[in-house]
This record gives structure tokens, C-alpha cells and sequence, in this order.
């Protein structure tokens, strides 16, 4: 039997374990509780970054759709004016110089200049019909999928796009989509290069494109590469032809491993159609 004067540091000790103990657990439940809301929490702004990710995505989808809707609907428009009414103002013309011939050959002077003068207005309607076509056109051309386009090369050949250019006036996306086709056209056709590199940059004062392939400066085809070099085939005197037009500077010819296509053309005398125009 323990003695009354010892039973107090016993039943003492024995109550700061038990203390002990509950706090203990109390302490792990709460870790326990915390890991499982940090976790919780983690799990909540995953979600939202994904779910914002998401939207963000699908806005930029519904963006680049109605872009392209739009700009469709603006070249189908252009077309069926250019084909619709240019073909009657056309024929508006024919027949009215028909009977203008008409009048004089009967004496018709007054006649004869009333028609002269619908003639005239009739050609400058169909004058300022064709800029107008020409205009809604332009406006429908969208510059980076004229590029995607170009690039699309039915062969083994593998096309890498560095594209630095967002938006290019139409005569410019024309000539850079030509000069594109046309390069890897050759690539094709002249030489044995598996891979391609079309490039695109964007600088203050002009606009450069290159077309460069891993073909080899003769690609194992004697007399080939250097035919163009020297006599310059009808494709790349099209690029020339184009590129000067716009006032550019066109080279090509080998150039480290393979062949490569380089333009320039100056911004100078052009206007970027605005994004709310597209």
C-alpha cells in the first residue's frame, strides 16, 4: 500500500502523462488537419488555374473562329461582286459603245455624245468597283495563315516556320507566299534535302523573308542548282520580278549546308491594315 504522502506525486504524474498524451494527439490531428486543408487548397487553385486556362483557350478559339468567318466572308463577298456586277457593268459598256457606233454612223451627234458621256461614267464605275473588290479583299487577307498555307509541302520535305511577321499589307503577304511556295517548290524538285527552314522577320524598316534547305550546294545533281544560280529558272525570276516590284532585294544561291532564298522588301509606302479592319 502506498503511502498517503506519496500517492499525490503519482496521481500527479500519472495526470501530466495523460496530459501529455492527449496533447500529443491533439497536436498530430491538427498537423493532420492542416496537411489535409493545404492540400484541399492546393487542389482548389489547380483547378482554377486549370479551369481559367481553359476559358482562356476557348476564348481565344472563338476569337481566331470568327476572325476567320469574317475574313472569309469578305473574300467571298469581294468575289461575287468582281463576278457578279463587273460582268454587267461589262456588258453595260460593250452595248453602250455599240450604240454609240451606232448613232454616229446614222448622224446622231447629240446621241452619239450622251452615250459617249454614260460610257465614261460607266467606266469609272467599274473603276471604282474593281478598288473596291480589291480593297475588301485585301482586308480578308490573313497574313500568318497565308503562311501556313504556303508552307504545306506535299513531300517528305520538313518545313520549320519561324514566323516573326503578325500582319503584312496584301501585296507583301502575296509576294511572301509566293517566294515561299516557289523556293520550296525547287527544294523539291532540284535536290535531295529532308529538312527546310523558312524564316520570317519582322524589323523596323522592312520586312525580311529566307528560305533555307539542307540539299547540299548541288544536292548530287550536277549542273542542276547552278543552272538556277546562273540562269535563273522562270520560278525564281517570278521572285525577283515580285520582290523588286515591291521595291525589295532578292538572292539566292548556296549557302552553308544546302540552298537558300533571301528577300527584303522596305515598309516604305505601306500601310498595315488595322486590326479592327480584319
Amino acid at each position: 500500500m502506498v503511502p498517503s504522502h506519496a500517492a499525490a506525486p503519482v496521481c500527479a504524474l500519472v495526470l501530466l502523462c495523460i496530459i501529455t498524451f492527449m496533447l500529443g494527439t491533439g497536436r498530430r490531428g491538427l498537423v493532420n488537419l492542416a496537411g489535409a486543408w493545404r492540400h484541399a487548397y492546393d487542389e482548389r487553385r489547380a483547378t482554377t488555374r486549370d479551369l481559367a486556362a481553359r476559358l482562356s483557350s476557348s476564348a481565344e478559339e472563338r476569337s481566331i473562329a470568327v476572325r476567320m468567318a469574317t475574313l472569309n466572308e469578305r473574300t467571298r463577298i469581294a468575289r461575287d461582286i468582281h463576278d457578279n456586277v463587273g460582268h454587267l457593268l461589262t456588258r453595260a459598256i460593250m452595248q453602250t459603245e455599240a450604240s454609240k457606233v451606232v448613232a454616229q454612223a446614222r448622224g446622231e451627234t447629240d446621241a452619239a455624245q450622251a452615250l459617249s458621256d454614260i460610257g465614261i461614267t460607266l467606266q469609272e464605275a467599274m473603276s471604282m468597283m474593281r478598288r473596291s473588290v480589291h480593297d475588301l479583299a485585301d482586308d480578308g487577307t490573313d497574313f500568318v495563315t497565308m503562311i501556313e498555307d504556303a508552307t504545306q509541302c506535299p513531300s517528305t520535305l520538313k518545313v520549320q516556320v519561324t514566323n516573326g511577321i503578325a500582319n503584312a499589307p496584301a501585296p507583301v503577304a502575296r509576294c511572301c507566299c509566293a517566294l515561299i511556295r516557289e523556293a520550296l517548290a525547287n527544294t523539291v524538285h532540284h535536290s535531295h534535302a529532308s529538312h527546310a527552314e523558312v524564316t520570317l522577320r519582322d524589323f523596323p524598316a522592312f520586312w525580311q523573308i529566307v528560305v533555307q534547305d539542307d540539299g547540299g550546294n548541288d544536292s548530287g545533281m550536277p549542273g542542276e542548282r547552278r543552272s538556277y544560280e546562273h540562269k535563273r529558272g522562270m520560278g525564281l525570276a517570278d521572285i525577283e520580278d515580285r520582290v523588286h516590284a515591291l521595291n525589295g532585294t532578292c538572292a539566292f544561291g548556296p549557302h552553308g549546308s544546302g540552298w537558300r532564298v533571301f528577300a527584303s522588301i522596305p515598309k516604305a509606302g505601306f500601310t498595315l491594315p488595322s486590326a479592327s479592319r480584319a
